[in-house]
C-alpha cells in the first residue's frame, strides 16, 4: 500500500500497555532501530536520485526511466527475495543488505564528490542497489513476526507509520539542504544510515529455528519445538507461495485495490516532482512537498493509533479510496505550488489507518513460514503498475502537459472507488477483534 509509520500510540490503558510492552523488549528496540536507519537512508538517497539524473542528462524522460528501471529491478528481485527470506536466516540477510547499501551509496558519494560520476555508472549503481534491496529487503518485516505477538502488530504498525511520518517531515527537506550543500551529501548520509542499520541488526538475538512454530498469538507451540519445519527445494517453496497466495480471493481483491491506489497516488506525485524539477524549482522547495505528505501521515498516525483496534478494514478501504480521489482532484484545476502542498498534506491523512488495518489483517492471516513469500508476491501484484509511474510521467509531461498527465492517474483512483464499493468480500472485512472469523 504505501509502500510506502506512531509514537503517539494511545491514551487508553490497553493501548498504553501494548506500547510499554513493545519498548520493553530489547529485540524489538534493535529491530526498530535497524528498520528506522534503513528508512532514513532510503529517504536521503531517494530524494536526490531524480535531481542527480536530471543534472547528468538534462532530460526528464531519462530521469523518469531511471526511476522506473530501479522500480522494475526491485520488484522482479522481490519476487524471488520472499522465498529467499523464508529459507534463510533473516538476521544475516538484513546485515548483508545493510552492507551492500553502505558500499553502493558510499561509492556514489565518492564519485560525485570527485566529479567522476557518469549517468551510465549512476544508473548501474541505482539498479544494483534496487536489486539487492528487492532480494533482501523483506527480511526486516518478515522477522517481526518472530519478535512480537500478532495481537501487537496493529500497534507496531502504527509506530512504524508515525516513524515514517517523522522521516517524511524532516527527511526530504534535510535531503534538499544536503543536496544544496553538495550533490554527494545525501548519498554520504544514506551510506552512514545503512551502516547503522547493519550494526543494529547485529544486536538482534532471535531463535529463527522455531519461527515456523510461533502461532497466531505469538506463542511457541511446545509440541513442535523439537524440530524445525523442513523446506523443499527453492522452486518448490516458490511455487507453494504463489499457489497459496493466488487461492485467496479476498487477498487478490486487496492487491487489485492496492495496485490502483499506488498507481494513482504515486503517479501524481511522480508527475509533481518531475514537473518541479523541469521547471527549475530549487531542491529545498521540492523537498517540502514530501514534508507536506509527512505532516499528513503524522496526523494520520495519531488517528490510526486511536481507531486501528476498532475500525473495520472494509470501512477503512472505502474511506481511503474516496479521500485519495478527493484530495488529488484539485491538481486538475491547478498545479500551483500551494495547491500541491495542500493536496499532498491531505492525501497523507488516511494512509496510516489503512496500512495498519490492511497490513495487520494480512499479517494475522498469513502463516509465519509464508510471511516473506506472501509479502513479496502481494508487493509485486500491488506495485506492478506503479513501477511505470515515473517513466509515464516523464514521457507525457513534455508532450501533453501536467494536467492531462494527472488526469490519467486520477482515472485509476476513480476506478478503484468503483471496485471498493462493488466488491462485498472486501467491503465487509471486519475489525481486528473478528479477524479469526474472516477469510483471506
Amino acid at each position: 500500500m504505501s509502500n510506502i509509520t506512531d509514537r503517539t500510540t494511545a491514551f487508553s490503558p490497553a493501548a498504553r500497555a501494548t506500547h510499554t510492552s513493545l519498548w520493553s523488549r530489547p529485540q524489538y528496540r534493535a529491530w526498530f532501530t535497524a528498520d528506522t536507519a534503513s528508512a532514513v537512508g532510503l529517504a536521503m538517497k531517494g530524494f536526490a536520485i531524480s535531481l542527480v539524473a536530471f543534472s547528468l542528462t538534462h532530460s526528464l524522460p531519462a530521469a523518469g526511466w531511471l526511476a522506473t528501471a530501479s522500480g522494475i529491478a526491485a520488484q522482479v528481485a522481490d519476487v524471488f527475495g520472499g522465498t529467499l527470506v523464508d529459507r534463510h536466516n533473516r538476521k544475516r540477510l538484513i546485515i548483508l543488505n545493510a552492507i551492500c547499501g553502505t558500499v553502493l551509496w558510499g561509492a556514489v558519494f565518492v564519485l560525485l564528490a570527485t566529479g567522476l560520476l557518469t549517468f551510465p555508472v549512476f544508473a548501474v549503481a541505482i539498479v544494483t542497489a534496487s536489486t539487492v534491496n528487492g532480494l533482501l529487503g523483506s527480511a526486516t518485516n518478515a522477522m517481526l513476526r518472530s519478535i512480537i505477538p500478532t495481537a501487537d502488530y496493529p500497534k507496531a504498525q502504527s509506530l512504524n507509520q508515525g516513524r515514517d511520518s517523522v522521516i517524511g517531515l524532516v527527511g526530504s527537506p534535510l535531503g534538499g539542504v544536503l543536496y544544496a550543500f553538495g550533490a554527494w551529501a545525501p548519498f554520504a548520509a544514506a551510506s552512514l544510515m545503512y551502516a547503522i542499520a547493519g550494526i543494529s541488526a547485529g544486536m538482534l538475538r532471535v531463535d529463527e529455528h522455531v519461527r515456523d512454530m510461533i502461532d497466531r498469538n505469538g506463542e511457541r507451540d511446545a509440541a513442535n519445538d523439537a524440530s524445525a519445519v523442513a523446506h523443499g527445494s527453492f522452486v518448490d517453496d516458490f511455487v507453494a507461495g504463489w499457489r497459496w497466495t493466488l487461492r485467496r480471493r479476498t487477498l487478490m481483491a486487496i492487491c487489485v485495490i492496492a495496485a490502483l491506489l499506488n498507481f494513482g497516488i504515486n503517479g501524481i506525485f511522480a508527475a509533481v516532482q518531475l514537473q518541479l524539477v523541469g521547471s527549475g524549482v530549487d531542491s529545498v522547495r521540492i523537498g517540502f512537498v514530501e514534508t507536506a505528505v509527512g505532516a499528513g501521515l503524522l496526523v494520520g498516525a495519531v488517528i490510526a493509533s486511536r481507531v486501528c483496534d476498532r475500525m473495520a478494514v472494509g470501512a477503512g478501504l472505502v474511506v481511503m479510496s474516496l479521500v485519495a480521489l478527493a484530495t488529488m482532484a484539485p491538481m486538475l484545476v491547478s498545479h500551483a505550488y500551494p495547491v500541491i502542498l495542500v493536496s499532498s498534506l491531505l492525501c497523507g491523512l488516511p494512509i496510516p489507518t489503512l496500512n495498519s488495518l490492511v497490513l495487520g489483517f494480512v499479517f494475522a492471516k498469513v502463516p509465519t513460514d509464508m510471511q516473506g513469500r506472501v509479502d513479496s508476491f502481494t508487493n509485486l501484484l500491488g506495485m506492478l503498475p506503479t513501477m511505470f509511474c515515473s517513466a509515464i510521467a516523464g514521457s507525457l509531461l513534455p508532450t501533453i502537459g501536467f494536467r492531462a498527465t494527472a488526469t490519467l492517474f486520477l482515472l485509476a483512483l476513480a476506478a478503484n472507488v468503483a471496485i471498493v464499493l462493488t466488491v462485498p468480500t472486501v467491503r465487509t472485512i471486519p475489525a481486528a477483534a473478528h479477524w479469526d472469523e474472516a477469510e483471506l
